[in-house]
């Protein structure tokens, strides 16, 4: 359920039913729509409290890998390598062009592995507008929404990455190990997607965060036109799990300036916040980082 309250009254309002299951994340923008995630009943709701309404769009993507497959036999571009457009916003960046190759390297071994990641859960949501979201969860892919639409106008798999695998004396016993190939695949741990632990929007733009496990928060950018979709246009590092992501714009008085510095706050922690499973070497700290509109003056405490 979301509980509202009036914020200048102090005061509880109405309660809001629908989810089936616990709600990790919600955003909104105005007071007569928020957004929420409702994680295992797979599920983004968008509450219009005014008309006292609710739209429901249903999660739980799977990654297509004869498409993938397809794609990379007939040598075509991934949707990550066609962002020409957005490289030359940001002039060329090495980081953008690393990470295109690397994505295509992994969907490769992953299609010729027939490995396959299936939504679960739906866990993070951030509202990039009124008419747009994006989400992100147990799959590691990142799902646009359109308020047109009840399925993601576009999904980027895998977007941080796949868990490292056990090493196989941690997995496999001595005598497993002198086993033939056969008997010790069985034992092999399944390949894992870094699941999406945080997102945020700069509202009304056309870029988003998110974040994961894997050492990254990430910087994506919708592409320009009609063409629905978005691509990893810088990184930032960030060691641990990452459980909160906010995004601020700087606003100097009497500035017209289009491009605006953004403050970034990043929750970090040993463990992620839903639970216990996993530890990683890092300390519970609030970061801040200064993105600039320049971005050769970055800073972040």
């Amino acid at each position: 359920m979301v509980k509202m309250w009036n914020v200048d009254e102090l005061a509880y309002m109405d309660t809001l039913f629908g989810h089936q299951d616990i709600i990790v994340s919600i955003d909104a923008l105005q007071r007569e729509q928020a957004v929420t995630t409702g994680s295992r009943d797979k599920t983004l709701r968008l509450w219009k409290i005014a008309d006292e309404a609710q739209l429901v769009f249903r999660g739980g993507s799977t990654t297509d890998q004869s498409r993938i497959t397809k794609a990379l036999s007939e040598g075509k571009q991934d949707a990550i390598e066609a962002a020409a457009e957005v490289r030359a916003i940001i002039e060329q960046n090495h980081s953008t062009t690393q990470h295109a190759d690397e994505y295509r390297d992994l969907l490769r071994s992953l299609a010729a592995e027939n490995t396959e990641f299936c939504e679960e859960s739906v866990d993070a949501v951030a509202m990039i507008d009124e008419e747009t979201y994006v989400t992100g969860g147990d799959s590691g892919a990142l799902c646009l929404w359109s308020v047109q639409k009840k399925k993601p106008v576009f999904i980027h798999h895998i977007a941080h990455g796949i868990q490292p695998t056990a090493a196989s004396t941690d997995i496999v016993s001595a005598t497993a190990a002198d086993a033939d190939d056969e008997s010790s695949s069985a034992t092999r741990l399944p390949t894992r997607s870094r699941w999406i632990t945080a997102l945020a929007a700069v509202p009304f733009t056309d870029m988003f965060f998110s974040a994961s496990s894997d050492g990254l928060v990430r910087l994506w950018r919708m592409r320009p036109g009609k063409t629905p979709g978005f691509d990893m246009v810088n990184t930032i590092p960030v060691a641990g799990f990452v459980n909160g992501l906010a995004v601020r714009e700087l606003t100097p008085e009497g500035s017209l300036a289009v491009r605006k510095d953004i403050i970034l706050a990043v929750a970090v922690g040993n463990e992620p916040r839903l639970g216990r499973w996993a530890k990683e070497k890092a300390r519970n700290v609030v970061r801040l980082f200064h993105l600039p509109a320049n971005p050769s003056k970055s800073s972040s405490s």
